[in-house]
């Protein structure tokens, strides 16, 4: 039975990209987010379009075919799979999700060849890999692309996050790539009162937002490509979308960058 008066991350994205799969819980709590940040839809397609175009960047430029999409989400118009087969690649990719509806409607809608909807936390990354590769969805000789774009502001730092995503890293073959972007911030204050107010609207889904340097830290030991670790809105941007000064009390914060 699914709580339609509990807010969830994922349905809240969903509505916050024009999707239909969102509940009223969902829609009041993007109402007082915005209170606090009016440019939180803006934020959200900020952060889809930094996808695409990493997942297009690293299909045609480095022929990259294997995903690993942590925290997939609801599906959308366009995803990981469809956008690298357009690209030219012929993309094997693992959608990893433990939300109960965001597995549901994926199954429903991304059950399609050479993808897999895998049911798990996305820190767990010996689950993950061990999973793929039984499913003939991960060649371990080859480079794979780590996705984690707006996901790991659902887990807190008790559970060291960094060291999970470094340990996953390794674990990956030379010229694997992590593709990663966080809602962060400067303003410690506003940082925590946002963080209080979406934990409480998401029964403690969420965890935090995080400051530059920490986001920064995810990507310690990799060589950035296709642009700096920073604001992915101006990550090979291909259209004008992008905040205004006085909009920028958050930022998508991320970049991708490739294991030696």
């Amino acid at each position: 039975m699914i709580d339609v008066t509990q807010a969830r991350d994922a349905r809240i994205h969903n509505f916050l990209l024009g999707g239909h799969d969102h509940y009223e819980s969902d829609r009041n709590a993007v109402r007082r987010l915005m209170g606090l940040a009016p440019n939180t839809p803006q934020l959200a397609r900020i952060n889809r379009e930094f996808l695409e175009r990493a997942v297009r960047y690293l299909s045609s430029q480095y022929e990259i075919d294997q995903f690993l999409d942590h925290g997939c989400g609801l599906p959308t118009r366009d995803n990981v799979h469809q956008i690298a087969r357009r690209a030219g690649t012929d993309a094997r990719v693992v959608y990893i999700d433990n939300d109960p509806v965001v597995l549901a409607h994926a199954r429903m809608m991304l059950d399609e060849d050479r993808t897999l909807i895998l049911n798990a936390d996305l820190l767990d990354f010996t689950t993950i890999l061990a999973h793929s590769e039984q499913a003939g969805m991960l060649d371990s000789t080859a480079p794979v692309a780590a996705l984690f774009t707006s996901a790991l502001h659902c887990i807190p730092d008790t559970r060291n996050p960094w060291r999970h995503v470094a340990e996953l890293i390794n674990q990956l073959p030379s010229g694997s790539v992590l593709v990663l972007s966080h809602l962060a911030g400067e303003d410690h204050a506003l940082n925590e009162e946002a963080s209080d107010l979406m934990r409480e609207l998401t029964g403690q889904q969420w965890a935090k937002i995080r400051s530059f340097a920490e986001v920064a830290r995810f990507f310690d030991g990799l060589e950035p490509i296709g642009g700096p670790i920073g604001d992915v809105a101006g990550w090979r941007p291909a259209t004008n979308l992008s905040l205004q000064p006085a909009d920028r009390t958050w930022t998508i914060y991320g970049g991708v960058a490739r294991k030696r």
